[in-house]
């Protein structure tokens, strides 16, 4: 695990779910806009995910075994 990598980093996923619901926007209605705001969910889920990373990583960047 590289806790610097931007894939640990909320603002990383926010900012692609940010990007993925624009996207959406300028769809018609339809299926394909459904599936991007439904990605775009996933991305938001990854972002707190992350954050929640952050807040109880180890001192030294490991993952407490009980929280796997």
């Amino acid at each position: 695990m590289n806790p610097k990598s931007k894939l640990y980093q909320p603002d990383h996923w926010r900012g692609r779910a940010e990007a993925t619901r624009k996207k959406a926007e300028a769809l018609a209605d339809g299926k394909a806009k459904d599936r991007l705001l439904k990605i775009a969910e996933e991305y938001d889920k990854l972002a707190r995910r992350a954050q929640v990373w952050q807040m109880h990583r180890n001192e030294d960047d490991t993952w407490p075994e009980q929280e796997l």
